[in-house]
């Protein structure tokens, strides 16, 4: 008894990536994370150094200098 087999074609699992729509919202990009801030881009290796730059572009950071 011979039953017969079809071959399924598996498509590799893609990642939607959610841009951000305000200022200020921080997302991963790759091995980076990023955040948009008045037109321009910054981007930090761990997401707590980014939180730390968004305070301090954004004024509300406590650091004095």
């Amino acid at each position: 008894m011979q039953t017969k087999y079809e071959k399924k074609v598996i498509e590799p699992y893609t990642v939607k990536k959610k841009t951000p729509t305000k200022d200020g919202e921080i997302f991963r990009d790759g091995n980076v994370w990023k955040f948009k801030w008045k037109g321009g881009e910054c981007g930090y290796l761990s997401q707590s150094d980014a939180k730390k730059g968004l305070a301090k572009v954004s004024g509300t950071s406590e650091e004095q200098d």
